[in-house]
């Protein structure tokens, strides 16, 4: 039985009947072992004694047989007891060489508790507080007992168990059992009456059971370039794609075109970036990686262009339809209007009618009389004009009875026919000199008379009535410039087609009622009120021409012009075979009110013409001459530079030309037609202003076109100033 168990029987029997342990052992005790054994028994004890003591006073008959009765199956058990001086060591101790002032020192528990047994009084001044002492020392005894405390090994020497001081230790020790995070401390640090967890780096909280995010703790701050990943007790950096980690916290990029030197196919070439690679290819086109090609960039997707983008292999191009009145600036993406080259008097007039409207030759008005059927047929205006052909007006009433009044070379021509005649007759001074001449025709009773000016210029022999009447009215269709669909009829044929005007008409007898008004709302129909001679281009069209440059020399183009631009961009004259533009002659804005002219093959500029009196009041005389072997360009005042002609662009250009003139042409006039795309043309934009021209000899008629723009004026231009004489004219308007 365990010694400790006897020394609580002991003690319960001493404190309970009084009675001397001498006895039931020998002991050999001192005082001070006396003192301690008090100590302990008292601290384990006292819960018994009570109530030993209690029910043996109340009960002694009862008790006192029992507690013999546990008191001999003690000492039957006693065979393990000590012997005398064996059991006179269980309460004594190795006396150290302590110095005499071993008891004024703070007390330590190795010394006084575990080396030497200590009483509670000597473990409260270890302690120095009541409630860790009294949680301490019943513990304390309690490992006394267990280990058996005061056996004493003579052959080793051994004072102090082992497992005595790891037991007195653990009671103090605040870390058994150990409460810190076991994953996050590195140990427990024990305190008296408390202890601390020391946490592992990573780790934070009083029992270091908090992992630290360092990728979001401001206070513990992973220091990752890129990527952070927290894990229990610290954290794991990373890269994007395209770098590599260095010292576990960094990024580093990775140069992919040294490691992968054959990463990009030619033409492109590796460029290395942060984080990735580009293969760059040339300007205007991008890697394309699965075909690992240089694929051509559209431009145009990005709306670069103002007006119109073309896109190219590697490039792209910004083109502002000129058709439309507009030019490309000099940053060569966005347009702007073209500029006025030299001011016009454009001014138009409400009361004069332009006979020059309609080129298919179809009458500018109709107008339909129902007279008695006596009335005889008399007309009378005012008519100017410089076109040397054409018709004035054109009256019948049926399609076998019919009058026209023309201009043929200048000078009045008159046809007519009824059932019983038909005649041609002309003569008279030309009156196509730009001035105004009043025209009257009247029917008499036996001839048809013309006067000019009130003088006669022809008298004509008509035996019967000029129209036939039918059930008494004399219905008459009269038509002024130009002739119905019906032409086949006429005896000899004329272009019907007309640029001049008329004014202050009476036809038939019956004054301006009714034609004024009409003219009056077609604004389009007004003259102008001053014209001079060559033809006018709006800026809104074209003309066309058939003319053959072969001749079995080979070819040539001369062209000669006069000249004097309104707007400073436009085409002048231009060839063109399919949708191509072998040669064009066009002026071009140079600056502000300024100009120069310029000649292209295939759109190339091969020579430059500059002159001060491009835009400018007055004409400008200049004449180019083209064949197979070069160019050449003239002009008053100017200065003309040609591209290098020994330069291979010249000579490629010219080669194109050649093999082109050997085919058919179409010669334009004033534009580029429509169906040509814009990028055949540097200059796409109609002419505006006055010209004539040349080609080869042949002074170009515009109402022998094959194809003009109503705008056109064949014979007729506005001047650049107006005349002094203007204030004298009333209703003028601008167009």
């Amino acid at each position: 039985m365990n010694i400790f168990v006897c020394m609580y029987i002991y003690m319960c029997i001493y404190e309970t009947f009084s009675l001397p342990l001498s006895p039931f052992l020998s002991l050999s005790l001192s005082h001070t072992h006396t003192h301690t054994l008090m100590d302990v028994c008292s601290a384990t004890v006292r819960p018994c004694r009570w109530n030993c003591s209690t029910m043996w006073r109340k009960n002694r008959s009862f008790w006192e047989p029992l507690v013999c009765l546990v008191f001999l199956v003690t000492l039957v058990g006693a065979s393990g007891f000590l012997s005398q001086s064996s059991a006179s060591q269980f309460l004594s101790r190795h006396r150290r060489a302590n110095s005499l002032l071993e008891e004024t020192k703070t007390g330590n528990l190795e010394r006084e508790c575990i080396e030497e047994l200590c009483n509670m009084e000597e473990a409260r001044e270890i302690f120095e507080n009541t409630p860790e002492t009294e949680y301490f020392y019943p513990r304390y005894v309690a490992c006394l007992g267990s280990h058996r405390v005061g056996i004493y090994d003579q052959k080793s020497h051994q004072v102090v168990s082992s497992d005595l001081r790891a037991c007195v230790n653990g009671i103090t020790n605040q870390c058994v059992p150990n409460l810190c995070y076991k994953e996050g401390s590195l140990v427990c640090k024990d305190g008296q009456g408390t202890f601390q967890c020391l946490c592992k780096r990573g780790w934070k909280g009083a029992l270091c059971e908090d992992d630290i995010n360092e990728c979001t703790d401001p206070e513990y701050p992973a220091g990752c370039d890129q990527k952070c990943y927290n894990i229990p007790g610290g954290f794991h950096c990373s890269c994007e794609e395209g770098y590599k980690v260095r010292n576990n916290v960094h990024c580093e990029d990775i140069n992919e075109c040294q490691l992968f030197p054959s990463i990009c196919r030619a033409p492109a070439r590796c460029v290395n970036t942060p984080g990735m690679f580009e293969c760059q290819c040339p300007p205007g086109f991008k890697y394309n990686f699965s075909s690992k090609t240089c694929d051509d960039v559209d431009e145009c997707e990005f709306g670069l262009c103002d007006g119109t983008c073309v896109n190219t292999q590697g490039s792209y191009s910004c083109y502002c339809d000129g058709r439309q009145g507009l030019r490309l600036l000099e940053d060569k993406r966005y347009c702007d209007k073209i500029p006025v080259c030299v001011d016009l008097y454009n001014h138009k007039h409400s009361e004069m009618l332009y006979l020059g409207g309609e080129f298919a030759g179809f009458p500018v008005i109709y107008l339909l009389f129902r007279l008695p059927e006596y009335t005889k047929f008399a007309a009378e205006f005012d008519f100017r004009t410089f076109d040397p052909e054409g018709v004035i007006l054109y009256a019948e009433s049926s399609q076998d009875s019919w009058f026209m009044l023309g201009l043929r070379n200048g000078s009045i021509e008159v046809q007519f026919k009824n059932q019983h005649t038909f005649k041609v007759t002309s003569g008279g001074k030309a009156i196509n000199d730009g001035q105004w001449h009043v025209i009257s025709v009247d029917e008499l009773e036996r001839s048809i008379s013309v006067k000019i000016s009130k003088e006669a210029v022809m008298s004509i022999n008509s035996p019967e009535a000029l129209f036939n009447s039918v059930n008494g009215k004399l219905v008459t269709k009269v038509y002024i410039a130009g002739l119905p669909n019906r032409t086949d009829h006429l005896i000899k044929s004329i272009n019907p087609r007309l640029d001049g005007c008329i004014r202050g008409w009476n036809l038939m007898n019956q004054g301006e009622s009714g034609v004024k008004e009409i003219i009056q709302e077609r604004r389009n129909k007004h003259c102008f009120v001053y014209v001079e001679p060559g033809s006018f281009f709006s800026g809104a069209g074209l003309a066309r021409f058939n003319i053959d440059y072969r001749n079995p020399e080979g070819w040539k183009v001369d062209v000669s012009m006069n000249i004097r631009p309104s707007s400073s961009t436009g085409v002048l004259f231009a060839l063109v075979y399919n949708d191509t533009v072998p040669l064009s002659v066009a002026v071009v804005t140079k600056g502000d009110k300024d100009a120069d002219l310029q000649v292209f093959f295939d759109g190339l500029p091969v020579a430059v013409l500059d002159s001060l009196m491009l835009c400018y009041p007055e004409r400008l005389a200049v004449q180019i001459r083209v064949n197979a072997t070069g160019i050449q360009i003239s002009a008053d005042s100017s200065t003309v530079t040609y591209i290098d002609p020994d330069s291979r662009v010249l000579q490629g250009a010219l080669e194109r030309l050649n093999s082109t003139m050997q085919n058919p042409i179409s010669t334009y006039v004033g534009g580029i037609p429509a169906h040509v795309p814009l990028p055949a043309s540097p200059v796409t934009a109609y002419y505006h202003g006055c010209m004539d021209i040349t080609i080869n000899g042949q002074k170009l008629d515009f109402d022998e076109a094959t194809i003009k723009h109503n705008s056109i004026k064949s014979h007729s231009c506005p001047p650049s100033s107006a005349p002094e004489s203007l204030h004298d004219l009333p209703d003028l308007d601008t167009q």
